[in-house]
């Protein structure tokens, strides 16, 4: 079943809690290391049965949020699954803080996609509704801005350099050679440029209607699915 926005940043905030949860209590148990005692040598000595039930819960979470394949999860397991001194149990917890700062950094891209998202849902709702009140024109306008400031941050967050004033032909082929989009998806879009061309430089008697009509589907479907 899908998530609705509301329930994923609900989810995001409890993953990211018991994160910290997770972390403090790294903490108390590396606070409980202790000497191995006169003429021992080796490691220090943790609280084993705080230090297993932390490990335990740590993995457990991990391997749900990350996957049993992540660097993540691998990395910690490796520390852990042995008798956790001191040593192991504190490199173990510098791999849960690293895993809480790429979750971080992820939902902070995740939440940058959303606002964008919205954005564009935002304009293509003005475009609709130029549209449904006889301004087709001036729909497939704001239709192609849309399109064209989509492709621009989709070139920015797939590290494809743009000059100053990129071209919307120029961005769609990048974006295809760079495999973010299908050739299909790129003479799809190409269409779409030239009816904006038209559109933008008043030839308004080179497209219908109908055209627009389709315009605002394909444009915001290509929004969709890459912004979603």
């Amino acid at each position: 079943m899908m998530l609705s926005r509301e329930e994923k940043m609900q989810l995001d905030e409890k993953i990211q809690k018991r994160l910290d949860e997770l972390i403090a209590m790294g903490e108390q148990v590396l606070g409980t290391e202790r000497s191995p005692g006169p003429g021992v040598i080796g490691d220090s000595r943790i609280d084993t049965q705080m230090a297993y039930q932390w490990a335990t819960s740590t993995q457990n979470l991990l391997v749900r949020v990350f996957g049993a394949e992540s660097e993540h999860y691998r990395n910690f397991s490796a520390q852990v699954d042995k008798y956790l001194s001191f040593s192991p149990t504190y490199r173990a917890q510098g791999i849960l803080k690293a895993a809480k700062d790429d979750y971080e950094n992820e939902q902070l891209f995740s939440v940058r996609r959303l606002i964008e998202a919205e954005l564009f849902d935002d304009f293509l709702e003005q475009a609709e509704y130029l549209f449904s009140s006889g301004y087709h024109q001036p729909a497939a306008v704001v239709a192609g801005s849309v399109l064209e400031d989509g492709l621009r941050k989709l070139c920015n967050m797939n590290g494809i350099s743009l000059p100053p004033k990129p071209k919307l032909d120029s961005m769609n082929s990048d974006l295809a050679k760079a495999g973010v989009f299908s050739k299909l998806v790129q003479k799809r879009i190409t269409t779409l440029a030239d009816l904006r061309n038209k559109a933008a430089h008043g030839q308004w008697d080179q497209f219908g209607k109908e055209d627009v009509e389709e315009m605002l589907r394909a444009v915001r479907r290509i929004m969709e699915e890459n912004f979603a």
